[in-house]
């Protein structure tokens, strides 16, 4: 594993804390979070990967319909940290009775599945690896007050129009890593929210062709120090702490996304229970609001908002958010150290 002052070489990828961000670097970009910092690595070409990973035969149980990629196609796409390396990697069994899945064996992928890194006949348990951040944004985009209810909670208007603000990369962090108590931030919230990652770049999109744009969902904490952002009124400073996006499990495809319910518990108690069916504001709206003033980029990010139950959390709780149908992120906070 590299450390945040250096840069390790691995058979895989090459791990490194320099971000690359753009419409070219987005292709080979392969973003890692670990603690609280956020590492990005290249791409290597297939030719350059290990040459004993070779695709599956097309009877696999990885493969659905044919192709194991297509967004139609249920599925949970990983990032895992393996031997030293970074993989892309999917489930082995992706059909499953169980509404949290614990996929204990993945299937490796040749490559990004977004730039048309296929399956190997190589399986991993999931035990020996380290789950990662699942996908590799540009941006992460954050919708504000999208349920009614936590905006009545907030003491804040229904916005008329999606209330939209960005979090840095360097906020990401998986499953499992803590999320950092700033020292200046005394009353620190979680935002338990289902996450949109996008499949294809587009501008201007149409409502009609968002879902077009979907490469599947994922799990999103939206971390805020709301009592900074009380004094503020802005989102910067209070949403954009280290650590204040964990991510993860894994990108489910193949999901709709009005069945699905967002629920939080902190210490195992439940404190948030929201179905998507109450979003103020629709994902294929969101989708289209939000091209309207910026590109999307393959593996970019959209929080599609909180619904009601906030509590503050402090050094020694765990925020668990969850998504049946994709997994849960468990995160312990801790305070910053001096």
């Amino acid at each position: 594993m590299a450390s945040a002052a250096g840069t390790a070489s691995s058979g895989d990828t090459q791990i490194s804390p320099v971000h690359k961000i753009g419409t070219e670097a987005r292709a080979d970009r392969t973003a890692r979070s670990c603690g609280s910092a956020c590492y990005t690595g290249n791409r290597v070409s297939d030719e350059d990967r290990v040459a004993s990973l070779q695709e599956l035969p097309t009877n696999h149980p990885a493969y659905r319909e044919g192709n194991p990629l297509s967004v139609s196609v249920k599925n949970r796409f990983y990032r895992i940290e393996f031997e030293g390396a970074i993989h892309w990697a999917q489930a082995a069994e992706p059909e499953t009775d169980e509404p949290y899945p614990l996929d204990n064996q993945l299937c490796l992928l040749s490559g990004d599945p977004l730039a048309g890194g296929k399956p190997n006949d190589r399986l991993v348990d999931r035990a020996s690896v380290e789950v990662l951040v699942p996908c590799t944004p540009t941006k992460i985009i954050g919708v504000a007050r999208n349920f009614a209810a936590h905006a009545e909670e907030r003491e804040r208007a229904v916005p008329l129009e999606p209330l939209i603000f960005l979090k840095p990369l360097t906020t990401l962090t998986p499953t499992g890593a803590p999320i950092v108590n700033p020292s200046a931030c005394e009353h620190l919230n979680y935002e338990g929210e289902l996450a949109i990652v996008i499949s294809k770049e587009g501008y201007l999109i149409n409502e009609d062709a968002s879902m077009d744009h979907v490469w599947g969902y994922t799990v999103i904490n939206d971390v805020t120090a709301r009592d900074i952002q009380n004094r503020e009124e802005a989102f910067v400073r209070a949403k954009g702490y280290d650590t204040f996006a964990p991510v993860g499990p894994c990108v489910a495809t193949g999901l709709d996304p009005l069945s699905l319910i967002v629920e939080t518990h902190v210490n195992n108690k439940l404190q948030q229970h929201g179905p998507l069916t109450q979003l103020v504001h629709p994902i294929p709206k969101l989708i289209a609001f939000i091209s309207s003033i910026m590109t999307l980029y393959p593996g970019d990010i959209i929080a599609t908002g909180t619904p009601k139950g906030m509590i503050p959390v402090k050094p020694g709780d765990t925020v668990d958010v969850s998504v049946a149908g994709i997994g849960r992120i468990s995160n312990p906070v801790v305070a910053q150290e001096n």
